[in-house]
């Protein structure tokens, strides 16, 4: 089934799933507890998880789409595959605080400590991911280079402000993590969160019309 998508449909289904995780995110920011509902929660979060997955899917494509290009390459495609994971261990974090819920079964003691992490070092591996991407395409300058620059500020963006968010929670803050990430002020999220939202979605975008072979771009 995987092996039936092209490069260009993953990044539109990546970009798909960008936008539910900015949108669900900024309709809770505004308006926290909203998804409270068990049921409703249990939809949000596992949705959550499918859009993870699409981001994954996107990165598996674009490394099968440099094979051919040298080992450089191969180690940038690995290196978005796993940021790309990194990023759904707090979701799945979150679902299973759901299902105690319903099931009762104990968490892994180091559980808050991954849910702050993970966002933090998934979103500094993809910022690597795009840094080497672009270093590896800029002697062909192109769309994709622009693309990968704009991934490499959105990701830094993100990175920068869940570095903010591990240092408040080493230096003993109080951290909500009940859904999977952790809640910022309004004001910050507005703007972090959709200015690396609009840098990473360019990034999905520049690839909608391209299968081609990445490091051989030529335009």
């Amino acid at each position: 089934m995987v092996s039936s998508f092209t490069l260009s449909s993953s990044a539109r289904l990546a970009f798909i799933g960008l936008s539910y995780i900015y949108i669900v995110k900024f309709i809770d920011t505004l308006w926290h507890g909203v998804f409270a509902n068990p049921a409703v929660s249990f939809v949000i979060v596992s949705l959550n998880i499918l859009a993870g997955i699409t981001q994954f899917l996107f990165f598996y494509k674009l490394k099968s789409s440099t094979l051919d290009n040298g080992i450089f390459f191969g180690i940038a495609g690995w290196t978005g595959m796993i940021g790309s994971l990194i990023t759904i261990l707090p979701k799945m974090l979150a679902l299973s605080v759901l299902l105690q819920f319903y099931f009762s079964f104990n968490l892994l003691e180091e559980s808050q400590l991954i849910a702050v992490l993970s966002p933090w070092l998934g979103s500094v591996v993809l910022l690597c991911c795009c840094l080497l991407f672009s270093l590896l395409t800029v002697k062909s300058w192109g769309n994709k280079t622009r693309a990968f620059l704009l991934g490499a500020i959105g990701y830094m963006i993100l990175a920068v402000t869940f570095s903010m968010l591990v240092v408040n929670f080493f230096s003993g803050s109080q951290v909500n993590w009940q859904d999977g990430e952790i809640s910022t002020s309004v004001k910050y999220f507005t703007i972090s969160a959709s200015l690396s939202f609009f840098c990473i979605a360019y990034f999905y975008a520049g690839f909608f019309g391209d299968n081609g072979d990445i490091g051989n771009e030529s335009r």
